[in-house]
């Protein structure tokens, strides 16, 4: 009896996973969910089945994650139910989450691909996903530990959400310690990738379209670019230093040193605090009024961002 395929990226925001995800739903026969609230057909479904469990979880940047409990079980539930034809939630929370997972799989074969840049700095998603490959015996699965440099990583979320860098950086810290330890846990189902090889050639995927039963033959080489490489290094407003334990674990992943230096000034903590603060001023449901961005200033400034 063949099996169902599940392929899983697990990456920090702004890492390229909307861009793996498109690639290979393009060239490598994958469906992912239709229906979700959230953008780029991304379900948290692991982070969700954590917040059901009561499992412990951390604050994340610029994210309803952790979600509450009964939140999370509703979002779950209408998740199923939206992308799975006539289906009925059964009573017990882990039969939910493991049962439903299998359904997704069955449902959207031969391979079910999702990605939720909420999971890889949340352990006990990852211990989640973990006891599901262990236990759906009828589902064969990938995960792709998505990874990009720490400064490109950080400067894409500051120039979006105008995030603040300290706290990304700490979030992108968590993040790539849990892929070292989940690699030593599950070993070849987990194939580590760089962005900047990834969209230098599609020969760093061989394993996941081995997986998927294509070649990186099949797929478009001119398909990904390289345009969003070190784009920090050309803004001089971005005053951001990694600190020096980013930089090892980034050496670790084969980061050059050079690449991830960056030089800064002196009114940089002005600069990043007032762009926050206009950011969230100018959000909607947020005060209008011109004290906005000074109210959040003198907020910011008496806590340890």
């Amino acid at each position: 009896m063949p099996h169902e395929k599940s392929i899983i990226i697990l990456s920090e925001k702004s890492s390229g996973s909307s861009a793996c995800q498109n690639l290979l739903a393009k060239f490598a026969n994958i469906k992912h969910v239709s229906k979700t609230r959230h953008f780029y057909n991304e379900t948290l479904y692991w982070t969700k089945a954590a917040s059901i469990l009561g499992k412990p979880q951390l604050n994340m940047v610029d994210s309803e994650v952790p979600i509450e409990r009964e939140k999370a079980r509703i979002d779950l539930v209408s998740l199923l139910k939206d992308n799975l034809d006539d289906y009925v939630p059964p009573q017990r929370d882990k039969e939910l989450i493991m049962e439903g997972w299998r359904l997704l799989c069955k449902k959207h074969s031969p391979i079910f691909l999702e990605k939720s840049p909420h999971h890889l700095c949340q352990w006990s998603a990852i211990e989640l996903i973990i006891e599901c490959i262990r236990n759906v015996n009828d589902v064969d699965f990938l995960l792709i530990g998505l990874i990009r440099n720490p400064m490109d990583t950080l400067y894409s979320q500051y120039k979006r959400w105008k995030s603040p860098p300290e706290k990304v950086e700490k979030q992108w810290l968590v993040a790539y310690e849990n892929l070292l330890r989940l690699k030593d846990l599950i070993g070849d189902q987990l194939v580590i990738v760089r962005y900047e090889d990834m969209v230098s050639s599609l020969e760093y995927l061989e394993p996941v379209f081995r997986f998927c039963e294509v070649t990186a033959r099949a797929a478009d080489k001119a398909y990904l670019h390289q345009k969003s490489l070190q784009k920090w290094k050309n803004d001089k407003l971005f005053g951001f230093v990694l600190s020096p334990e980013t930089i090892d674990l980034a050496e670790k992943y084969g980061y050059q040193r050079d690449k991830l230096i960056n030089d800064t000034y002196l009114l940089w903590p002005v600069v990043r605090k007032v762009a926050r603060a206009a950011y969230m001023a100018a959000r909607p449901m947020k005060t209008k009024s011109f004290l906005a961005p000074i109210i959040y200033i003198w907020r910011q400034s008496r806590c340890s961002c």
